[in-house]
């Protein structure tokens, strides 16, 4: 029983002691307000505790997951397991925005390749290559799979007008 206590007593330490001041505070002034404050402070802590882990699973540093949760705050007030199911959505989102993000530049990447390849590959007069290069890359300064389909286009364009 005395074991038992004790690994409660640890286990509860443990799940207060990750909450900073400002949250325990802003936890302690709503339950004032509720008929069983214990299971309201304990709920609020895990909830906090719970948006504390999936932040930290998702790479965000803890000065992004507070900067969050304080937005969240004005938004929602102090109710934490409202918070968390917001900050829940808002981190999903934010990384499949990241990843979709970054299979965009991968992609980018190969075709920038692919378009140095085609640029050097031709065998058109240097002011020719110069026009398309500029004409290429002022109409699409960032997107190289855009700049590759119009850079063949107008060498297409080219061949035929040369025959």
């Amino acid at each position: 029983m005395k074991r038992y206590l004790l690994s409660l007593f640890l286990m509860s330490t443990l799940c207060f002691a990750v909450v900073p001041e400002r949250v325990s505070n802003n936890i302690e002034k709503d339950s004032f307000t509720k008929d069983n404050s214990n299971l309201y402070v304990r709920d609020q802590n895990r909830a906090y505790n719970r948006i504390l882990s999936l932040g930290k699973k998702e790479g965000l540093s803890e000065d992004k997951i507070d900067n969050e949760v304080k937005s969240l705050e004005k938004k929602y007030g102090t109710d934490y397991e409202i918070i968390y199911k917001n900050f829940y959505y808002n981190v999903k989102e934010l990384s499949k925005n990241q990843k979709k993000a970054e299979e965009i530049r991968k992609i980018n990447e190969e075709k920038k390749e692919e378009y140095n390849v085609l640029i050097k590959k031709n065998e058109m007069p240097s002011d020719i290559k110069e026009y398309i290069e500029k004409s290429a890359e002022s109409r699409y300064p960032d997107n190289y799979s855009e700049r590759v389909k119009y850079t063949e286009d107008l060498i297409k364009f080219y061949n035929f007008i040369k025959k």
